[in-house]
């Protein structure tokens, strides 16, 4: 029988006011660790925004609530860095595993840390200079320091070795999953009445960072709003306050057909790209992709960036454009409205490229990488 070890889950970076890839990947990963791993003993710390995670239960987990608020990075980083060490050396872990690109850089126990892209070095015009430099500053020094990196895709882990100087063989890959892996294909949720949708839509997810590329979606589905009058464009996620890409909306005379959903909670997502014609991925730049496997989940037809991750992630379940030429990006987007059996080609593709990704095997790999013999 394998000996039990005592393995450190470091979730210090979450703040419950945000949502995103990093936070359903963390979340999603310890409960399928409470799945798989009956044998070790894991802590999971927290602070205290998110002492109400959705984990579940089991008697070989247990949950720490390191008393600060994660309302500012740099609260953050003085906890993780200089408090946090003596809550470990208390708990005395064999392993570490910090997932949200820092942890404490003086870990007293073998370090396993995530580091998801690189993101803040390649797009970071929405990032402060001193947030960049501070977040660029720690990313280096666990690139250094840790025992081992995880990121999640072979994309990441290119760039990794790359820009941050780090040995291939210290970087695992352990690609993630979609949101949940337990949605049905068809929902049963009547959600256009809900965000008062009133015509076909194609969807995407709005985000005001530059490397989203919400602009150049805009402007590509400006000419197929010409074509498709009937159609608009829809984009989930908090409200864009930019007061120039509204301007820009009203000066191609699309006020009312480019839709904001504001916020939308986890269990509208994928009704919402399930009732769209048409699913939209137009970023210059990501780690992974989760938003694109649950359009294949969906079975929503796909047009997707081909850049970073993105062909990593969604395979030959997507059509894929450049992301700088908007005449393409159009170029694809009508192509799949106007051709139904590439639209159900594209559907049926992506099903099953959807089928080989899973929290379960996301979770095996990581468990993979607490091994001490695996750690140098």
């Amino acid at each position: 029988m394998s000996k039990s070890r005592t393995i450190g889950i470091n979730l210090l970076y979450m703040n419950r006011r945000f949502s995103g890839g990093s936070i359903t990947y963390g979340i999603n990963l310890v409960n399928e660790l409470i799945k798989l791993d009956t044998i070790n003993n894991y802590i999971i710390y927290v602070n205290k925004d998110c002492k109400d995670l959705p984990i579940l239960t089991s008697p070989n987990f247990k949950v720490k609530v390191i008393p600060f608020y994660n309302k500012v990075v740099y609260v953050r980083y003085f906890w993780e860095q200089i408090l946090f060490p003596f809550y470990l050396l208390k708990d005395n872990l064999d392993v570490l595993h910090s997932l949200g690109y820092v942890g404490p850089v003086f870990c007293p126990t073998k370090h396993v840390v995530s580091i998801l892209d690189l993101n803040y070095k390649r797009h970071s015009e929405s990032m402060s200079f001193s947030k960049k430099i501070l977040l660029g500053s720690m990313v280096k020094l666990m690139s250094i320091f840790s025992n081992k990196i995880i990121t999640i895709s072979e994309f990441s882990k290119n760039e990794i070795a790359e820009g941050l100087k780090v040995k291939e063989n210290k970087i695992t890959v352990t690609h993630l999953s979609g949101s949940n892996d337990n949605h049905k294909n068809e929902s049963t949720l009547d959600i256009k009445p809900l965000y008062n949708i009133q015509s076909d839509y194609i969807i995407a997810f709005g985000s005001p960072s530059s490397h989203k590329n919400i602009i150049g979606l805009i402007s590509a589905f400006s000419n197929v709003s010409k074509k498709y009058n009937d159609i608009i464009l829809l984009l989930v996620g908090h409200q864009h306050n930019n007061n120039e890409l509204q301007d820009y909306i009203v000066s191609l005379n699309l006020k009312g057909k480019v839709q904001f959903t504001g916020f939308v909670p986890d269990e509208h997502i994928f009704p919402l790209i399930s009732a769209s014609k048409l699913f939209v991925f137009p970023s210059f730049y990501e780690g992974f992709g989760i938003p694109l496997l649950d359009a294949q989940s969906a079975r929503t037809p796909v047009a997707c960036s081909n850049a970073a991750s993105l062909p990593e992630v969604g395979r030959d379940g997507a059509l894929y454009f450049n992301p700088y030429d908007t005449v393409e990006m159009e170029s694809v987007m009508m192509k799949i409205l106007q051709d139904d059996l590439l639209r159900e080609n594209l559907i049926k593709k992506g099903s099953i490229n959807r089928s080989g990704f899973s929290w379960k095997i996301t979770a095996e790999k990581t468990l993979e990488c607490y091994n001490l013999n695996n750690l140098f």
